[in-house]
Protein backbone atom coordinates (compact mmCIF):
# COMPACT_ATOMS: atom_id res chain seq x y z
CA UNK A 1 0.00 0.00 0.00
CA UNK A 2 1.56 3.28 -1.09
CA UNK A 3 0.87 6.76 0.27
CA UNK A 4 0.29 9.62 -2.19
CA UNK A 5 0.40 13.09 -0.65
CA UNK A 6 1.27 16.73 -1.13
CA UNK A 7 4.87 17.15 -0.02
CA UNK A 8 5.73 18.73 3.33
CA UNK A 9 8.16 21.69 3.29
CA UNK A 10 10.73 19.57 5.12
CA UNK A 11 10.89 17.15 2.15
CA UNK A 12 12.26 19.63 -0.40
CA UNK A 13 15.89 18.50 -0.31
CA UNK A 14 15.01 14.80 -0.36
CA UNK A 15 12.78 15.30 -3.41
CA UNK A 16 15.44 17.37 -5.19
CA UNK A 17 18.01 14.61 -4.56
CA UNK A 18 15.52 11.99 -5.80
CA UNK A 19 14.88 13.92 -9.02
CA UNK A 20 18.59 14.39 -9.66
CA UNK A 21 19.10 10.64 -9.28
CA UNK A 22 16.23 9.43 -11.48
CA UNK A 23 16.92 11.98 -14.25
CA UNK A 24 20.66 11.38 -14.78
CA UNK A 25 20.64 12.89 -18.29
CA UNK A 26 19.33 16.26 -17.14
CA UNK A 27 21.76 19.08 -17.86
CA UNK A 28 21.12 21.22 -14.78
CA UNK A 29 22.81 21.19 -11.40
CA UNK A 30 21.36 20.50 -7.96
CA UNK A 31 20.59 24.20 -7.78
CA UNK A 32 18.25 23.70 -10.76
CA UNK A 33 16.37 20.88 -9.04
CA UNK A 34 16.08 22.98 -5.90
CA UNK A 35 14.85 25.97 -7.91
CA UNK A 36 11.76 24.16 -9.24
CA UNK A 37 10.81 23.17 -5.70
CA UNK A 38 11.54 26.40 -3.83
CA UNK A 39 8.04 27.90 -4.12
CA UNK A 40 9.35 31.37 -4.96
CA UNK A 41 6.11 32.54 -6.61
CA UNK A 42 3.59 30.98 -4.23
CA UNK A 43 2.39 31.22 -0.66
CA UNK A 44 4.00 29.28 2.17
CA UNK A 45 1.26 26.63 2.15
CA UNK A 46 1.06 26.14 -1.64
CA UNK A 47 1.89 22.65 -2.88
CA UNK A 48 5.28 22.30 -4.58
CA UNK A 49 5.24 18.53 -5.21
CA UNK A 50 3.27 15.30 -5.00
CA UNK A 51 5.09 12.37 -3.42
CA UNK A 52 4.60 8.61 -3.44
CA UNK A 53 6.00 6.60 -0.54
CA UNK A 54 6.11 2.89 0.10
CA UNK A 55 6.63 2.19 3.80
CA UNK A 56 8.25 5.62 4.09
CA UNK A 57 10.58 5.24 1.11
CA UNK A 58 10.23 7.86 -1.62
CA UNK A 59 9.38 5.99 -4.85
CA UNK A 60 7.80 8.76 -6.95
CA UNK A 61 7.52 12.52 -7.23
CA UNK A 62 5.79 15.13 -9.35
CA UNK A 63 7.00 18.72 -9.04
CA UNK A 64 4.56 21.64 -9.08
CA UNK A 65 5.77 25.17 -9.80
CA UNK A 66 2.87 26.94 -8.10
CA UNK A 67 2.46 30.69 -8.60
CA UNK A 68 0.18 33.49 -7.51
CA UNK A 69 0.31 35.51 -10.72
CA UNK A 70 -1.35 38.54 -12.33
CA UNK A 71 -3.37 38.18 -15.53
CA UNK A 72 -5.51 40.43 -17.71
CA UNK A 73 -8.49 39.00 -15.79
CA UNK A 74 -7.08 39.54 -12.30
CA UNK A 75 -4.92 37.40 -10.00
CA UNK A 76 -4.88 33.65 -10.68
CA UNK A 77 -3.09 30.60 -9.28
CA UNK A 78 -1.22 28.30 -11.64
CA UNK A 79 0.75 25.11 -11.03
CA UNK A 80 3.09 23.91 -13.76
CA UNK A 81 3.86 20.19 -13.62
CA UNK A 82 7.54 19.29 -13.75
CA UNK A 83 9.88 16.33 -13.41
CA UNK A 84 7.33 13.55 -12.99
CA UNK A 85 8.87 10.19 -12.13
CA UNK A 86 7.65 6.91 -10.67
CA UNK A 87 9.95 3.95 -10.08
CA UNK A 88 9.28 1.09 -12.52
CA UNK A 89 7.74 -1.43 -10.06
CA UNK A 90 4.93 1.07 -9.38
CA UNK A 91 4.05 1.89 -12.99
CA UNK A 92 0.92 0.50 -14.60
CA UNK A 93 -0.80 0.26 -11.23
CA UNK A 94 -2.80 3.50 -11.40
CA UNK A 95 -0.44 5.30 -9.01
CA UNK A 96 0.74 7.73 -11.68
CA UNK A 97 -2.80 8.73 -12.55
CA UNK A 98 -3.62 9.25 -8.87
CA UNK A 99 -0.59 11.54 -8.56
CA UNK A 100 -1.93 13.82 -11.29
CA UNK A 101 -5.47 13.62 -9.93
CA UNK A 102 -4.22 14.89 -6.57
CA UNK A 103 -2.18 17.62 -8.28
CA UNK A 104 -5.25 18.85 -10.20
CA UNK A 105 -7.88 18.44 -7.46
CA UNK A 106 -8.04 22.08 -6.33
CA UNK A 107 -10.61 23.87 -8.59
CA UNK A 108 -8.98 27.25 -7.87
CA UNK A 109 -5.65 26.22 -9.43
CA UNK A 110 -4.98 25.93 -13.16
CA UNK A 111 -2.50 23.10 -13.70
CA UNK A 112 -0.38 23.15 -16.85
CA UNK A 113 1.93 20.75 -18.65
CA UNK A 114 4.14 22.23 -21.37
CA UNK A 115 6.89 19.60 -21.68
CA UNK A 116 5.11 16.26 -21.49
CA UNK A 117 6.90 13.22 -22.90
CA UNK A 118 4.98 11.13 -25.48
CA UNK A 119 4.60 8.29 -22.98
CA UNK A 120 2.95 10.55 -20.39
CA UNK A 121 0.28 12.06 -22.62
CA UNK A 122 -2.28 9.29 -22.02
CA UNK A 123 -2.02 9.61 -18.24
CA UNK A 124 -2.23 13.39 -18.44
CA UNK A 125 -5.43 13.20 -20.49
CA UNK A 126 -6.96 10.52 -18.24
CA UNK A 127 -6.43 12.82 -15.27
CA UNK A 128 -8.59 15.49 -16.90
CA UNK A 129 -6.10 17.79 -18.60
CA UNK A 130 -7.03 18.85 -22.14
CA UNK A 131 -5.19 20.45 -25.01
CA UNK A 132 -4.42 24.10 -24.32
CA UNK A 133 -2.75 24.71 -27.66
CA UNK A 134 -1.58 22.72 -30.66
CA UNK A 135 0.27 25.22 -32.83
CA UNK A 136 2.66 28.14 -32.93
CA UNK A 137 2.57 31.19 -35.18
CA UNK A 138 5.86 32.10 -36.82
CA UNK A 139 7.19 35.31 -38.36
CA UNK A 140 10.36 35.54 -40.42
CA UNK A 141 12.26 38.77 -41.08
CA UNK A 142 11.25 40.76 -44.14
CA UNK A 143 13.85 41.11 -46.86
CA UNK A 144 13.06 44.84 -46.98
CA UNK A 145 11.37 45.87 -43.71
CA UNK A 146 9.09 48.86 -44.15
CA UNK A 147 9.31 49.92 -40.51
CA UNK A 148 11.46 49.25 -37.47
CA UNK A 149 10.18 50.19 -34.03
CA UNK A 150 12.31 51.47 -31.12
CA UNK A 151 13.08 48.84 -28.47
CA UNK A 152 13.65 49.51 -24.76
CA UNK A 153 15.99 46.86 -23.27
CA UNK A 154 14.82 47.56 -19.71
CA UNK A 155 11.00 47.89 -19.65
CA UNK A 156 10.89 48.69 -15.93
CA UNK A 157 12.59 52.00 -16.69
CA UNK A 158 9.39 53.09 -18.48
CA UNK A 159 7.67 53.45 -15.11
CA UNK A 160 3.98 54.28 -15.39
CA UNK A 161 4.00 53.87 -19.17
CA UNK A 162 3.65 50.11 -18.61
CA UNK A 163 0.90 48.39 -16.64
CA UNK A 164 0.99 47.23 -13.02
CA UNK A 165 0.61 43.67 -14.31
CA UNK A 166 3.64 44.06 -16.59
CA UNK A 167 5.70 45.50 -13.74
CA UNK A 168 4.96 42.61 -11.38
CA UNK A 169 5.68 40.00 -14.04
CA UNK A 170 9.00 41.64 -14.92
CA UNK A 171 10.02 41.90 -11.26
CA UNK A 172 9.04 38.27 -10.58
CA UNK A 173 11.39 37.10 -13.36
CA UNK A 174 14.46 39.21 -12.71
CA UNK A 175 17.78 37.39 -13.13
CA UNK A 176 16.26 34.44 -15.00
CA UNK A 177 17.47 33.41 -18.49
CA UNK A 178 14.97 35.58 -20.35
CA UNK A 179 15.03 38.72 -22.50
CA UNK A 180 12.43 41.31 -21.40
CA UNK A 181 11.81 44.18 -23.83
CA UNK A 182 9.37 47.02 -24.45
CA UNK A 183 8.63 47.77 -28.09
CA UNK A 184 7.56 51.33 -28.83
CA UNK A 185 4.54 50.97 -31.16
CA UNK A 186 2.51 53.89 -32.57
CA UNK A 187 -0.13 52.97 -29.97
CA UNK A 188 2.19 52.86 -26.97
CA UNK A 189 4.79 50.48 -25.49
CA UNK A 190 4.30 46.72 -25.68
CA UNK A 191 6.05 44.56 -23.08
CA UNK A 192 7.36 41.26 -24.44
CA UNK A 193 9.41 38.61 -22.64
CA UNK A 194 11.47 36.39 -24.96
CA UNK A 195 13.46 33.21 -24.68
CA UNK A 196 16.13 33.33 -27.39
CA UNK A 197 17.62 29.93 -28.17
CA UNK A 198 19.22 27.96 -31.00
CA UNK A 199 16.69 25.15 -31.32
CA UNK A 200 17.57 24.27 -34.90
CA UNK A 201 20.79 24.52 -36.88
CA UNK A 202 19.23 26.80 -39.48
CA UNK A 203 17.92 29.59 -37.25
CA UNK A 204 17.62 31.10 -33.77
CA UNK A 205 14.13 31.09 -32.26
CA UNK A 206 12.83 34.17 -30.45
CA UNK A 207 10.12 32.46 -28.40
CA UNK A 208 7.46 34.75 -26.90
CA UNK A 209 7.04 33.72 -23.27
CA UNK A 210 4.78 36.62 -22.34
CA UNK A 211 2.82 39.33 -24.18
CA UNK A 212 1.65 42.37 -22.26
CA UNK A 213 -1.06 43.23 -24.81
CA UNK A 214 -2.08 40.64 -27.39
CA UNK A 215 -4.21 43.06 -29.43
CA UNK A 216 -1.36 45.56 -29.68
CA UNK A 217 0.97 42.82 -30.89
CA UNK A 218 -1.57 41.68 -33.49
CA UNK A 219 -1.97 45.24 -34.76
CA UNK A 220 1.76 45.68 -35.36
CA UNK A 221 2.95 42.08 -35.75
CA UNK A 222 4.88 42.62 -38.97
CA UNK A 223 6.78 45.66 -37.71
CA UNK A 224 7.42 43.98 -34.34
CA UNK A 225 8.92 40.92 -36.02
CA UNK A 226 11.12 43.07 -38.25
CA UNK A 227 12.25 45.09 -35.23
CA UNK A 228 13.07 42.08 -33.03
CA UNK A 229 14.72 39.72 -35.50
CA UNK A 230 18.40 40.53 -36.04
CA UNK A 231 18.96 38.57 -39.25
CA UNK A 232 17.48 36.18 -41.79
CA UNK A 233 18.63 33.26 -39.59
CA UNK A 234 16.07 34.09 -36.87
CA UNK A 235 12.33 33.57 -36.38
CA UNK A 236 9.71 34.93 -33.97
CA UNK A 237 7.45 32.26 -32.46
CA UNK A 238 4.18 32.81 -30.55
CA UNK A 239 1.82 30.11 -29.27
CA UNK A 240 -1.49 30.46 -31.13
CA UNK A 241 -3.72 30.98 -28.07
CA UNK A 242 -1.79 34.15 -27.12
CA UNK A 243 -3.03 36.05 -30.18
CA UNK A 244 -6.42 36.92 -31.72
CA UNK A 245 -7.64 34.60 -34.47
CA UNK A 246 -7.43 37.46 -37.00
CA UNK A 247 -3.62 37.70 -36.91
CA UNK A 248 -1.75 36.54 -40.01
CA UNK A 249 1.68 34.96 -39.41
CA UNK A 250 4.12 33.87 -42.09
CA UNK A 251 3.87 30.21 -41.05
CA UNK A 252 1.69 28.07 -38.77
CA UNK A 253 3.46 25.08 -37.25
CA UNK A 254 1.94 22.18 -35.31
CA UNK A 255 3.50 21.09 -32.01
CA UNK A 256 4.84 17.56 -31.83
CA UNK A 257 3.06 17.30 -28.45
CA UNK A 258 0.31 19.80 -27.48
CA UNK A 259 0.37 21.99 -24.38
CA UNK A 260 -2.09 20.77 -21.71
CA UNK A 261 -4.08 22.39 -18.90
CA UNK A 262 -7.04 21.93 -16.57
CA UNK A 263 -9.94 23.63 -18.39
CA UNK A 264 -12.51 26.06 -17.07
CA UNK A 265 -10.35 27.69 -14.42
CA UNK A 266 -8.46 30.32 -16.40
CA UNK A 267 -8.73 31.91 -19.85
CA UNK A 268 -6.37 30.08 -22.24
CA UNK A 269 -4.91 33.35 -23.55
CA UNK A 270 -3.83 34.22 -19.99
CA UNK A 271 -1.71 31.07 -19.74
CA UNK A 272 1.74 31.96 -21.04
CA UNK A 273 5.11 30.31 -20.34
CA UNK A 274 6.20 32.36 -17.34
CA UNK A 275 6.03 31.10 -13.75
CA UNK A 276 7.01 27.62 -14.98
CA UNK A 277 9.80 25.06 -15.06
CA UNK A 278 10.60 26.33 -18.56
CA UNK A 279 12.05 29.60 -17.27
CA UNK A 280 13.54 28.20 -14.04
CA UNK A 281 15.50 25.54 -15.92
CA UNK A 282 16.09 27.49 -19.14
CA UNK A 283 14.33 24.80 -21.19
CA UNK A 284 13.73 24.94 -24.93
CA UNK A 285 10.07 24.82 -25.94
CA UNK A 286 9.33 22.52 -28.88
Amino acid sequence: MVDINHAHPSEREEIAQFMAKVFPRAKWSMDGWRAILDGRWGRANDSYAITVRDQGKLVGALGLVTAQRPTANGPRITANMTSWYLLKPYRGTGVGRKMIELATANPDITVTDFTSSPGAVHAVKRAGLVELDTQRLIWKPSTSPAQKLPIHPNPLELGNRISTKDKQILQDHLNLPLTPLAIETPNGPLVVVLSIKQKHDDYVTHEVMYLGNRDLFALHARAIADSLLPSSSAILSVDGRLLPASVEPDVIEEFAIPRFYTPGRMAPEDIDHLYTEVVLLGLKLY
